[in-house]
């Protein structure tokens, strides 16, 4: 068994979609990780948050938690309305999960309930179960023992799925069900993914584009991207005007 750290975390990068009530493909066991909100208590302290640690850990440690391949805790970068901290833990299997948490409701809950009144309390309406894949390796190795994440909630637009979302990731297949209705490449590539979209996300999109179908035109919806050209290029010509100057005078 895995035992539970304290780990003190800040906002970051991670992407995921998610739902209260997952479902699960029973055809395949799925790595899982799942998030509990909790709120600090008027005794919270570190002191008394390192002793409910060591109680958690001994209280799964006796029950048939053999499902659970970690836990953690994560904290927030910027304060936030619905926590102060979230509990997380990491399950190799839907049905692992299941077995622990219905133990954990019988024959451990309520003594846990007495151990954290005052301290800490958890929100059951805030369980948020995840399915996860790596979006994206670091370029760098994390040593550190601490790692930083942020989250983005969304819901798939009528029409789409997983399958769209994964089909999008494999720049081999972006076109999808249309990739056998094209005789050629596209000449002209239109890139709408939000105008809202983070700009490493729109370069991210633009970079699949040329690299698999090398188009002469592409259009892109995006602010940020447009932000970050218009504010290029006033510095180059800025920077052009300079130098032009400088050689005027020099002249």
């Amino acid at each position: 068994m895995k035992n539970l750290t304290l780990l003190f975390t800040s906002i970051f990068l991670i992407s995921a979609c998610s739902q209260n009530e997952m479902q699960s493909d029973d055809s395949a066991e799925t790595s899982l990780v799942e998030y509990v909100w909790h709120k600090a208590g008027p005794e919270f302290s570190a002191e008394n948050l390192a002793m409910l640690i060591t109680s958690w850990n001994g209280m799964i440690d006796s029950m048939d938690c053999s499902g659970m391949q970690g836990a953690n805790i994560l904290t927030p970068e910027v304060a936030n309305e619905g926590y102060d901290f979230i509990w997380v833990m990491l399950w190799g299997s839907q049905e692992g999960r299941d077995a622990c948490w219905d133990d954990w409701t019988a024959n451990q809950q309520s003594d846990w309930d007495v151990k954290i009144d005052g301290i800490m309390q958890y929100d059951l309406d805030n369980v948020y179960l995840f399915g996860w894949t790596i979006g994206q390796m670091p370029k760098v190795e994390n040593n550190s023992g601490q790692f930083v994440n942020s989250f983005n909630f969304c819901n798939y637009n009528e029409g789409f799925s997983q399958t769209s979302l994964d089909i999008f990731k494999d720049s081999d297949n972006i076109l999808g069900k249309y990739s056998k209705q094209l005789q050629h490449n596209p000449t002209i590539i239109f890139i709408d993914i939000n105008g809202n979209r983070e700009l490493q996300a729109v370069v991210k999109a633009l970079n699949v584009v040329y690299e698999r179908f090398q188009p002469r035109l592409v259009v892109i919806k995006s602010s940020s991207f447009f932000n970050y050209l218009y504010d290029n290029v006033d510095d180059n010509s800025s920077n052009n005007n300079q130098k032009k100057e400088e050689e005027e005078e020099g002249s």
